[in-house]
C-alpha cells in the first residue's frame, strides 16, 4: 500500500513561506505517534485541510497596563509582561492561540485565537518558531500527517482579559516567567526573560 504524506505539500509550501518572510526563524521537525482511534479522527481533520495553527507571544508595555489601585505596591507593573493561558485541566502555562481555519494564514488565526480566547487584541511582529509535526499511527494505519505550529512575536493592541470559563482555567499578564511552561514557550522565555533568575514564592503577575 502507498503511504499517504496527507497535507505535506502544502505544509512544505506553508513552512518554507514562513523561513522567506520572516527573519531568523527557528525551525523543529518532530514525529509523534498516536493510538488508532485518535489517529482516525486526526486523519479526518487532516483530509478536510486541517494544518495546524498559530499562537503568540504577546508583550505588552508598562504605558498599555490598567492604571494600579491604591492597595497595589508601586513596583507591581513596571515592566512589560507576557500574556499567558493556562488551559482546562493543565498545569503548564502556555500562550493564547489555536487551529488555522479555511482561508486564514497562522498570522491571521494566531490574532483571531487570542482574541477569542483571552479577549486581547495583538499585532504580529515576527515569527520565531516553527513546528513541522508528522503524525503516525501506532497500529496499522500507513497514512503519514503532516500539520505545522507556528509561534509568534506579537504586541498589545487593546482589550483586557476575559475568559470563557469552559475553554480556559485563567489567563494573565507575567512579568516574570512562571514556573510551569510548555517546550515552546520555554524557548521563547530564554531570550526574554534573559538573566532573569526565578524565585520560589509566587511571582509577580497581574490580570
Amino acid at each position: 500500500m502507498t503511504v499517504r504524506e496527507i497535507n505535506g505539500e502544502t505544509v512544505e509550501r506553508r513552512r518554507e513561506r514562513l523561513r522567506d518572510e520572516y527573519d531568523d526563524v527557528t525551525v523543529r521537525e518532530e514525529t509523534e505517534t498516536v493510538g488508532g482511534d485518535l489517529f482516525e479522527e486526526l486523519c479526518a481533520e487532516s483530509l478536510d485541510g486541517y494544518t495546524g495553527g498559530g499562537y503568540a507571544w504577546v508583550v505588552r508595555e508598562p504605558d498599555d497596563a490598567v492604571p494600579l489601585t491604591e492597595s497595589m505596591p508601586d513596583e507591581v507593573g513596571d515592566e512589560r509582561s507576557v500574556l499567558m493561558i493556562l488551559g482546562r485541566g493543565g498545569t503548564e502555562w502556555g500562550l493564547p492561540g489555536g487551529g488555522r481555519e479555511d482561508g486564514e494564514t497562522y498570522e491571521r488565526a494566531a490574532v483571531r485565537e487570542v482574541h477569542e480566547e483571552t479577549g486581547v487584541d495583538c499585532d504580529i511582529t515576527e515569527c520565531f518558531l516553527v513546528v513541522h509535526r508528522v503524525t503516525v499511527s501506532e497500529d496499522d494505519h500507513d497514512d503519514r500527517l503532516h500539520t505545522l505550529w507556528v509561534f509568534f512575536d506579537a504586541v498589545y493592541a487593546g482589550g483586557s482579559i476575559s475568559i470563557q470559563p469552559g475553554e480556559l482555567n485563567g489567563a494573565a499578564w507575567f512579568e516574570r516567567p512562571p514556573d510551569r511552561l510548555y517546550p515552546e514557550n520555554e524557548f521563547r522565555a530564554a531570550d526574554f526573560w534573559e538573566g532573569f533568575e526565578r524565585e520560589d514564592d509566587v511571582l509577580a503577575r497581574r490580570l
